[in-house]
């Protein structure tokens, strides 16, 4: 499949594919060393380019990606939605850095290596038993699992919502798709780190709240101050406080917390295989 082609697919907008097919076509050797580089994860090169020739590596990049999913037989759609996530982080870049093409490449390269995958609604990465640095705990000696120990870290994409009937069916297609995939990586749990896992939402949020719904999910670990995250999530980026419009009950428990200088946190939690 073509770069062209695999565009396409991504349905990503003109002004972020054209300049950056232009930058491959008339660069096409640096291309491929850069290409390397990042299928290696050499980093140190690519990450001072500017974002669009981020975004053109990237691009670059997909055949070979998509080239390795169907020598190990993983459904085709199941790349297409991991690779959804281009679009949206060239959204968000945008939208924090006022510049178009794509900066978090450290990100995405975790799904072009196949380190990363969107099943459904949820995105499931390769990785280790971890507690955050410098972490309030929460029940830990109740947790069962290893530090370091191999588990599956799951991720929620932005953009659509958080419903709970497909986060199960998510959890569900990973025990599936990690059994016929890679039958030799053996796991006992799936973490997740998330600022969703606020108990508080218990009592802010109605029961039938898809968040409170998703922290019931997982057992809670530790946590750590992460207003910055909170109020990105919550209220978008780059936004003046005083044009701040609640909307709804988790706006204005966002709001209300930072108008009230306490600090809102993100959370370890697990949950087991």
């Amino acid at each position: 499949m073509t770069i062209r082609e695999i565009i396409g697919k991504l349905n990503l907008d003109k002004n972020l594919s054209e300049p950056a097919i232009k930058w491959i076509e008339g660069n096409n050797i640096l291309c491929q060393e850069y290409s390397r580089q990042l299928l290696k994860n050499k980093l140190n090169k690519i990450s001072r380019l500017d974002n669009i020739k981020k975004l053109a590596i990237v691009l670059y990049t997909l055949p070979f990606t998509y080239k390795a999913y169907l020598e190990k037989g993983i459904d085709e759609n199941i790349f297409w939605d991991t690779m959804s996530d281009i679009k949206i982080w060239c959204k968000n870049d945008f939208e924090r850095f006022n510049t178009l093409g794509l900066e978090n490449i450290n990100w995405i390269k975790k799904h072009l290596t196949l380190k990363i995958f969107r099943l459904k609604r949820l995105q499931f990465e390769f990785s280790r038993f971890m507690i955050l640095p410098h972490a309030k705990f929460k029940d830990i000696l109740k947790c069962p699992f290893r530090l370091g120990e191999k588990c599956i870290t799951l991720h929620i994409p932005q953009g659509e919502k958080l419903d709970n009937e497909l986060c199960k069916q998510s959890l569900s297609m990973a025990n599936e798709f990690f059994a016929k995939y890679y039958p030799d990586y053996k796991y006992r749990c799936y973490t997740v780190i998330t600022w969703l896992l606020n108990p508080d939402f218990k009592s802010v949020l109605n029961e039938d709240s898809n968040i409170v719904k998703f922290g019931k999910m997982f057992d809670l670990l530790g946590y750590v101050p992460d207003s910055d995250m909170n109020e990105r999530r919550v209220f978008g980026y780059d936004k003046d406080r005083k044009n701040y419009n609640p909307k709804n009950a988790l706006q204005l428990y966002t709001l209300s917390r930072i108008q009230n200088k306490k600090p809102l946190y993100s959370y370890n939690g697990y949950r087991a295989k």
